[in-house]
């Protein structure tokens, strides 16, 4: 059965799909990635929870507690301890909604801008091993990853 996108087998789209996938995952996880975010801990301070919650957060944009516990898909009360932690270093605040005062929104506060555009300059620098491809096949990779983060995109950003 053949598609239009080239792969002759049914299943082959899926296994292809998986390999790249996995190779994504290995990248940003288990090698060079996770080596980053490491770093981007210690630069910071925050352990890896907290650094997720700080780079959650948008200065111009507070977000609601209940908004965290959704996306980490955790319990409301471990939110509560990453906020608490995010507090104790300055890098964010709580505040009342102004409408509804019982929900809670944290706000990133200046330094937590700061911390921010920290661990964004340590893990946002390209992996070593993108010197194995040519500045084509990096504008392919661009390409094609951002055709897929747009795909997932459910925030609209």
């Amino acid at each position: 059965m053949s598609s239009d996108d080239g792969f002759e087998r049914r299943g082959e789209r899926e296994r292809v799909a998986g390999e790249a996938w996995d190779a994504m995952y290995r990248l940003v996880f288990e090698r060079e990635g996770q080596q980053r975010f490491l770093e981007a801990c210690e630069v910071t301070g925050l352990a890896p929870g907290v650094l997720k919650t700080l780079l959650q957060l948008r200065a111009e944009d507070p977000t609601p507690m209940k908004d965290l516990s959704d996306r980490f898909r955790c319990d409301p009360s471990y939110v509560t301890s990453l906020v608490d932690a995010l507090e104790a270093a300055g890098l964010a605040e709580r505040r009342s909604h102004p409408t509804d005062r019982r929900v809670r929104m944290v706000v990133l506060s200046p330094a937590g801008e700061q911390a921010q555009a920290q661990v964004h300059k340590v893990i946002g620098a390209p992996p070593a091993a993108f010197a194995a491809l040519s500045a084509d096949e990096l504008r392919r990779l661009r390409t094609l990853v951002r055709k897929v983060a747009k795909a997932t995109d459910t925030d609209g950003i």
